[in-house]
């Protein structure tokens, strides 16, 4: 009756009251040092803005989509609309209209101002900077503070900064960056959500997610797991998982959780006893995800413009490209000679079962290449993208070189579950939740785009912290920067003829 009501009242509110106390004391950590990680990394993105400029002046690739676009807003032409343009107007409400109202503010002095300005402030040159020095600077100042306040306990400030780096000098998310491109600010609102999330500002992540959906609409797949990490968060307080987490952070882990299915039959008991207070908290976010369906249904699709050239079907294999990407690019971790001989052992000494689960990942995955495995006719055509190149050496070669890779696929599969698990944050149902997330995210496109790995890599750093053994995220960080120095380097200073359009043609993610 009244009183069982009132134990639940007084049950209920204390976890998420008090996980929010604890992020918000870890988070105020190191504050100058997230500033000066922000200001190193956002050093080099001048560095590159100024080659750019110099090299490459005119809008490049998408960007002559892009920046036209945000052009017209600068100019007040909202309801203009390039049919080419895939995603909703995020990048250009957020750069372009301040530069508008700069420039209707000075046309009350002279006529002619508003189009000055657009021209000026929205110059590719300057569209870019923004782009770079806004996004990509609060994606480095977010993931500084959502890995301390997740990591920061147990990792340390040193650790703490270069994991930062190494997350915003991953190659393709750096590459992206200064260019006038949705990445840099679809990830950056998809981190402001989690952020906020960390911090029970529950309604305020959800404005957040929404402005994500405005920048890149299978950013709501973030959305929802935003929400379930949440929800989970709030009915098994991170304390209460903690020791759960350190006994499985050792060799057999898995036999010592809780089983899948009891933890999500306990979940959702959890959830319906609590079910005034998560509805409170998470209405906004639901009516942004139910609001997303109704607009799919309405759309007929996801895809706003351009639909004939990304149609959606069902490539399973890019989640095995993506997280060969994620393992990759935690290579000195996941590839050490060390590691890979230990994992080995561990297979081979382990029980029958976990050699049994073993093969069927196997199978499942010489399954997927075999009968999932699709390719776009951009990817076949346009060799100023390094996706071109891979197919045509490697994974075009034959169905045979694609089964080559499945023992690969399976290993960083594992490789990721594992950093997850051992993150300390991440129990059976988040981690389905993210594997489900990310592969949600990338499985309905039929085109082999790098960039599409961004978000899922991003978010799996940050759940899975830094790398235990230093050395391994010192290399890192000096491996993704001798990459994006390379990169540059080809980009700028060896074009590879011209494009159909009379364009110069160079090379880029």
């Amino acid at each position: 009756g009244g009183g069982g009501r009132a134990l639940r009242a007084t049950r209920k509110e204390p976890s998420d009251a008090m996980g929010a106390a604890r992020a918000r004391e870890r988070g105020k950590g190191w504050p100058g040092l997230a500033a000066a990680t922000t200001v190193a990394v956002g050093l080099l993105h001048v560095l590159v803005w100024l080659g750019r400029k110099e090299r490459v002046p005119e809008p490049y690739m998408d960007e002559i989509f892009h920046v036209p676009q945000a052009q017209r807003y600068c100019r007040g032409h909202f309801g203009h609309w390039d049919d080419k343009i895939t995603t909703f107007p995020g990048l250009y409400l957020a750069t372009a209209t301040p530069a508008w109202l700069a420039g209707l503010a000075a046309s009350s002095l002279d006529a002619v101002a508003l189009d000055t300005a657009a021209d000026w402030l929205c110059s590719a040159a300057h569209l870019r900077l923004a782009n770079a020095l806004l996004f990509g600077g609060l994606t480095t100042w977010l993931s500084f503070r959502i890995l301390s306040e997740l990591h920061g306990r147990e990792a340390g400030p040193l650790r703490i900064a270069l994991a930062t780096a190494a997350l915003n000098l991953f190659p393709v998310h750096f590459f992206s960056v200064d260019l006038f491109y949705t990445d840099a600010g679809a990830l950056a609102m998809v981190l402001l959500s989690f952020f906020l999330c960390l911090r029970a500002r529950h309604h305020a992540s959800a404005a957040a997610a929404a402005a994500a959906v405005l920048f890149r609409q299978t950013n709501v797949v973030w959305a929802c797991f935003i929400l379930a990490f949440d929800i989970h968060r709030q009915l098994n307080p991170p304390d209460r998982e903690s020791k759960k987490q350190e006994r499985g952070a050792g060799v057999g882990a898995e036999e010592e959780e809780e089983p899948l299915v009891r933890a999500l039959w306990a979940v959702l008991g959890k959830a319906w006893l609590h079910r005034g207070r998560l509805v409170r908290h998470h209405w906004t976010m639901l009516a942004l995800v139910g609001g997303f369906v109704a607009f799919v249904r309405w759309n007929g699709g996801v895809v706003v413009g351009d639909r004939e050239s990304h149609q959606a079907v069902p490539h399973l294999a890019q989640f095995l490209y993506c997280v060969g990407a994620m393992a990759a690019a935690a290579a000195p971790t996941h590839f050490h000679p060390r590691t890979l001989l230990g994992r080995g052992k561990a297979l081979l000494r382990g029980s029958r079962w976990a050699k049994l689960r073993a093969a069927l990942l196997l199978a499942a995955v010489a399954l997927v290449i075999k009968r999932f495995t699709y390719v776009h006719l951009y990817t076949l055509s346009d060799n100023r993208h390094y996706t071109f190149y891979v197919w045509r050496k490697v994974l075009g070669r034959s169905e045979a070189t694609r089964l080559a890779l499945a023992p690969l696929y399976a290993y960083s599969l594992w490789c990721v579950l594992a950093s997850l698990q051992k993150g300390g944050h991440c129990p059976p149902l988040v981690r389905l939740a993210f594997v489900t997330c990310a592969a949600a995210t990338v499985v309905l496109s039929e085109l082999l785009e790098f960039r599409y790995f961004i978000a899922p890599l991003a978010v799996h750093a940050l759940l899975a912290g830094p790398p235990p053994w230093l050395p391994s995220l010192v290399l890192q960080v000096a491996g993704f920067a001798a990459v994006n120095s390379l990169v540059e380097w080809r980009f700028l200073c060896r074009p590879i003829g011209r494009w159909s359009d009379g364009s110069v043609a160079r090379i880029m993610w």
